[in-house]
């Protein structure tokens, strides 16, 4: 009998995706056949794959994911389909290729990878999915196109976080970055990205963590003939604007900041350009970093989807509220009963009550032991990791 050779499951994608995970890389881009034509699900949207190699976290080791870059032809050899949970794009692989053909990242092309059919980012809002939620999607990647687009640093946390917010489909999203090539970029020129005008983003649902997949920013690629980073005529997009203002990507001065703070209500978006010498994006980006578009006397948009949980949270506290009052009124009672019969154990069948007489103890202050003993404090304390959880504080109306 005659025996045949199985040629290797060979795939084919442009990567739009080289972001940092657990340990390595993820990889990901749009499938193309073996003539470069676009491959595209029954949905209209490009098919999706992303390469995972057999790691703990699936990650792609640094050393072979650093010549792979965002338009980077790539060839994968013995192909194997690997869906994991959420991630429905996975696949195995042998070896990886970079092939010498490119692909142009003009704004006719890249239309082509953008989603047609999705409204939201992941199905919600928010910045996060659970995965209970996430049992509904068959995708774990998206690539869209949005419009003055602003980075900034998010300091508020212990380590500092690049993140970029964006409006799609009319919503606001707020999501971090970890694309390693332009947080490089904006490491070194941060003023640059404060607002891009023409943007194209890669976004992925990141790994399970703690019942939740958080969405991610795992590419952002700014067209070829983007005017922010071209000339025309020989004048670059920065010297244009710094021809129109004066203070134009310059740094922001901490008496810039406070004078900002001062006049953010009081004056225009239009005026307060003037005012700075800087354009519309630069002092929104501003506005951003500085939190003052945080409006903390109505609830935040996002915040919406809270309504349908808050007055049977209302109705439950006031019934617990009620309860625990009179569970307080019947142990002052049991409480002299016991004084009055002199007993010190009541036993029944569904309780053992013992009797503590008024005494003076000894209660521990440990922050004003801290505040005097801070060097002692901090030998004998050591970190721990707390689960996440919430906190409700009631509003009292009464």
């Amino acid at each position: 009998m005659a025996s045949f050779v199985v040629a290797p499951d060979v795939r084919y994608f442009i990567c739009l995706a080289n972001s940092y995970k657990r340990g390595g890389r993820c990889i990901a881009g749009v499938e193309i056949d073996s003539d470069n034509n676009i491959i595209y699900n029954r949905d209209g949207n490009p098919k999706w794959i992303r390469p995972i190699a057999d790691t703990q976290y699936g990650e792609i080791p640094n050393d072979d994911a650093d010549c792979i870059k965002l338009f980077s032809h790539v060839c994968l050899l013995n192909v194997e389909e690997n869906p994991l949970d959420v991630h429905r794009e996975n696949v195995l692989y042998d070896s990886m290729e970079l092939l010498s053909s490119a692909f142009s990242l003009d704004t006719k092309f890249l239309n082509k990878l953008v989603d047609k059919t999705h409204k939201s980012i992941f199905g919600n809002h928010g910045k996060a999915v659970s995965v209970d939620f996430a049992s509904n999607l068959d995708y774990s990647l998206m690539f869209i196109n949005t419009q003055n687009a602003r980075t900034y640093i998010d300091e508020s946390r212990e380590r500092a976080k690049n993140r970029i917010c964006f409006t799609y489909n009319g919503a606001e999203y707020d999501f971090p970055i970890t694309d390693p090539k332009f947080l490089d970029k904006f490491r070194r020129n941060p003023e640059l990205f404060d607002v891009i005008p023409n943007v194209y983003l890669t976004l992925s649902l990141g790994l399970e963590y703690e019942g939740w997949y958080h969405k991610l920013v795992a590419g952002v690629i700014i067209p070829d003939d983007s005017l922010q980073f071209n000339s025309i005529e020989g004048v670059s997009y920065m010297e244009q604007q710094r021809a129109l203002h004066t203070k134009a990507y310059a740094r922001w001065t901490p008496e810039e900041d406070e004078r900002l703070t001062s006049l953010f209500k009081k004056k225009s978006i239009q005026e307060l350009t003037h005012i700075f010498g800087r354009n519309e994006g630069g002092i929104l980006a501003r506005i951003n970093k500085l939190g003052l578009d945080n409006d903390t006397s109505a609830p935040h948009e996002q915040s919406k989807w809270f309504d349908e949980y808050e007055s049977e949270l209302v109705r439950l506290l006031d019934q617990r509220d009620e309860i625990d009052e009179q569970i307080s009124q019947l142990r002052q009672i049991i409480l002299e009963q016991m004084e009055k019969y002199g007993e010190e154990i009541v036993n029944s069948r569904s309780f053992s009550i013992s009797y503590v007489p008024a005494k003076t103890v000894m209660q521990f202050d440990s922050r004003s032991f801290r505040a005097e003993n801070e060097d002692l404090y901090s030998s004998y304390c050591s970190p721990k990791q707390r689960e996440a959880s919430i906190i409700v504080k009631r509003k009292r109306t009464d």
